[in-house]
């Protein structure tokens, strides 16, 4: 089913809404994971949940854009620098949607770390060991792409909630899985 120029597809709204969830549930658990001391294997436990549901955002995130690109999008709503503003934040998004998971990953491979997912398998570590550059990796994941999400997640319910309560627009209702639009 194709988004329509009053609402987003049922696909595009499940995967917004699951990505979301999946990334506070991912945020959470490397938060639990600190109340335990290492060698803790509840320590270990919430570190596999942060890996699966890093995986999966990176997963779900890139099935979302190929979803976008092939069933469009509905109307932007917004005059002036608005418009341009929310395809940049959107767009911000996205890339924060796909590098976290991907420098998440590639920090433990360049640690020479194996990532395990979801109980089920490891993925093994398939290049050269280079600690320099998995501290580096940490660094982006961690500190420069954690916060410039936490900016953007502000920017986008920001925008969303200035659409609903000050212009009175649909661009919240149409996102909404039980809202409908007018």
């Amino acid at each position: 089913m194709a988004s329509t120029p009053n609402s987003w597809s049922k696909a595009l709204k499940t995967l917004h809404w699951l990505i979301a969830f999946f990334i506070l549930f991912a945020w959470a658990s490397v938060e639990l994971h600190e109340f335990y001391e290492k060698g803790d294997p509840m320590r270990g436990w919430w570190m596999v949940v942060h890996f699966s549901l890093g995986f999966s955002v990176l997963f779900l995130g890139l099935f979302r854009l190929y979803w976008r690109a092939t069933h469009g999008r509905p109307t932007l709503y917004g005059s002036g620098l608005q418009k341009p503003v929310s395809l940049l934040v959107q767009s911000l998004m996205y890339i924060i949607m796909i590098g976290m998971p991907l420098s998440g990953l590639m920090m433990r491979q360049f640690a020479g770390r194996d990532t395990p997912l979801f109980w089920l398998f490891d993925l093994p570590s398939f290049v050269e060991k280079n600690i320099d550059l998995a501290k580096q990796l940490a660094f982006i994941h961690k500190e420069f792409l954690w916060n410039a999400l936490l900016v953007l997640l502000v920017l986008h319910i920001g925008g969303a909630l200035w659409h609903h309560f000050v212009t009175k627009d649909n661009t919240l209702r149409q996102m909404l899985p039980f809202g409908k639009t007018r």
